[in-house]
């Protein structure tokens, strides 16, 4: 039985891990051939053999600008055409503005902004009509919780005003520009938090239950699986019992 996306080529950014994982996995699951773009090599090696010759890695920290350039030029190297490209790959901080200080600022916004602005305006030319670019965003910039949230916010905030004007530009071409913002989400992301142990686990015993990578990855393949006359600019998604 044919896929639901056989034949198309996705470019999936933060691919070894969380929603990245689960949606390479998803996409391959469904035909598509996936360029999972991600920082640990042999994540990605063992994802290329678990995909069975859908995924095609390519290492590289898009975090630093030189492994932007060098991922693009990678992407273009092997993708003439893309149908889906979906920036997920992000890091969050746990740090009021003060404590997180200049640097931490700059590299969060690096990494959540620069990296998914970067491959979007050097990769949207090979995105064909009727493809989709679909930017991970957070329910956080529509409501930060806290000053120590406050920068991951900013982040992702800056993303979203950045996907409206990617939308304004690309629809004349029929390319469908989405914004999805998930709530909490049980990934590997929050391990890697300074300083959040303590919230998480406080937030866990008043919402147990968040949502799964898989969640957001099977609602990221719903929007690039309707029907061409329809667009979907923006998903929000929260587990029952988080509110906003």
């Amino acid at each position: 039985m044919t896929g639901i996306l056989e034949g198309k080529l996705a470019v999936v950014t933060g691919a070894t891990s969380g929603i990245g994982a689960a949606l390479a996995h998803r996409l391959s699951a469904a035909g598509a051939t996936v360029i999972g773009v991600g920082r640990r090599r042999e994540a990605l090696a063992a994802q290329a053999t678990q995909a069975e010759g859908r995924l095609l890695p390519v290492c590289a920290d898009l975090a630093d600008p030189r492994g932007r350039a060098r991922a693009i030029a990678e992407i273009e190297a092997r993708a003439p055409r893309i149908d889906l490209l979906i920036n997920n790959a992000g890091e969050a901080a746990y740090a009021s503005p003060l404590e997180l200080g200049t640097a931490g600022w700059r590299a969060l916004f690096e990494i959540n902004v620069h990296a998914a602005v970067e491959l979007s305006v050097a990769l949207a030319p090979r995105i064909a009509a009727g493809g989709h670019l679909v930017n991970v965003s957070s329910v956080t910039a529509r409501f930060a919780p806290n000053a120590r949230f406050a920068a991951y916010a900013a982040t992702k905030g800056a993303l979203d005003r950045a996907t409206e004007a990617l939308r304004l530009e690309l629809d004349p071409r029929g390319i469908h520009v989405t914004s999805i913002a998930p709530g909490l989400v049980e990934t590997p992301l929050y391990d890697k938090v300074a300083g959040f142990a303590d919230t998480r686990a406080k937030i866990a015993r008043q919402l147990p239950r968040w949502l799964t990578a898989a969640d957001v990855a099977d609602a990221i393949v719903w929007v690039v699986t309707r029907p061409a006359h329809v667009a979907i600019a923006e998903l929000v998604m929260m587990p029952i019992g988080q509110g906003r």
